[in-house]
């Protein structure tokens, strides 16, 4: 993927070559330092350690008028004080581009990010043990067009590809193709419909596993007042599995279920809060399709005007798409947290995390304490006219 930035540079300065054009360079840095008592998320035998984690970023963009290109390239590395076996180093670049006419938009995202399993657990697997490191290519094309002055369409599709650098998780690619139709039919509300459609393949060491999703669903966005905003979608999706063996057997399974997405938010004066409830389906790295059932909440409060207090919270329940009675995973996080703006382009936050997991299959109930230290570093960086 390094010849996906290089392209993507390339790409950039033929551009600013030929065309009178707007570009930065611009830079952040962000090292953090956690005390966990329980980093493996265990019952029983908790292990606890130091961590610190670190992500340098470069973003060159460039402009035009009608044109947006910007290229982010990093690394994130994790050091532990006593499970050094743990340190990684992870790589990631993405391309987002866009390009618009008076009525449509174009977009081109290009990504390659390596990532820690135990930092993607609490969306997969919920295994906190396995030191596996993911490695997922992604390609999204996506275009809008404004069919009238109440009317739009948005088409997008996204091809994923997954590997893992060890047997424990399988390895994956994905596709799905989304299209939608917006109508505004007043100020403050606007409705549409939502179809997609995807598939997902699992290589797995003794079998292979194809799974087709369709979804359709209605969406709204409904603005109270200046302060208050409700988004909602609700719909239908449905999910074919057929999974073969070593032997050439063949087990296909089918689930019909619902999707779900609500939230309000509001914003006043020095006031922020959010509340969102979703339902949800994503392929896991254990080759299964996973059904994810969320609840998340944050509340936000400016002190004064270099000073902010938070809180969030979240609820998840995950299970297989294919058994309703299956083993289910729950789990919960609170996360108070102060956070110190000192500077622009500079600050510093102090926040507190209690999570718990617990796991029906094996009745694992684990908790843990984490205190946390983040200082957060923007570069205001260079910017050239030409």
């Amino acid at each position: 993927m390094i010849k996906l930035a290089l392209t993507g540079i390339l790409f950039i300065i033929s551009i600013i070559n030929v065309q009178a054009a707007q570009w930065s360079l611009t830079g952040s840095l962000n090292p953090s330092f956690e005390y966990d008592d329980n980093i493996f998320m265990r019952d029983t035998n908790k292990v606890s350690d130091f961590h610190s984690q670190i992500t340098p970023t470069l973003k060159t963009s460039y402009g035009l008028e009608n044109v947006d290109i910007t290229l982010s390239t990093g690394y994130t590395v994790d050091r532990y004080d006593k499970s050094r076996y743990l340190d990684q180093e992870n790589p990631f670049y993405r391309l987002n581009s866009i390009y618009q006419t008076e009525r449509s938009s174009w977009g081109l995202d290009l990504s390659y990010i390596e990532s820690s399993s135990r930092s993607e657990a609490v969306e997969d697997t919920g295994d906190f043990e396995t030191n596996s490191t993911s490695s997922t290519k992604m390609v999204s094309p996506s275009f809008s067009y404004q069919l009238s002055e109440r009317d739009s369409i948005f088409i997008s599709g996204s091809y994923y590809e997954r590997k893992f650098s060890t047997i424990d998780f399988s390895d994956s690619e994905s596709f799905i193709i989304t299209t939608n139709w917006q109508h505004q039919f007043t100020e403050r509300f606007n409705g549409g419909i939502s179809i997609s459609a995807g598939n997902t393949k699992f290589n797995e060491d003794k079998s292979n596993t194809d799974d087709d999703s369709y979804n359709i669903s209605f969406t709204s966005m409904y603005n109270i007042s200046e302060i208050w905003a409700i988004n909602g979608r609700i719909g239908l999706r449905q999910v074919n599995s057929e999974k073969t063996g070593t032997l050439g057997d063949i087990d296909k399974s089918s689930d019909v279920g619902s999707s779900l997405d609500f939230s309000v938010s509001y914003s006043h004066d020095v006031d922020t809060a959010n509340f969102s409830i979703a339902r949800s389906i994503s392929p896991s790295s254990t080759g299964d399709i996973n059904e994810h059932d969320t609840i998340d909440l944050s509340l936000s409060r400016q002190l004064s005007e270099t000073l902010t207090a938070s809180i969030s919270s979240s609820y998840q329940e995950t299970r297989s798409a294919f058994d309703n009675l299956s083993d289910n995973r729950k789990y919960f996080s609170v996360t108070p947290s102060l956070n110190w703006n000192f500077r622009h382009n500079t600050s510093l936050g102090l926040s507190y995390r209690y999570r718990n997991q617990k796991e029906s299959f094996d009745g694992t109930n684990a908790d843990s304490n984490t205190l946390m230290l983040t200082l957060n570093y923007n570069w205001d960086g260079l910017h050239v006219s030409r």
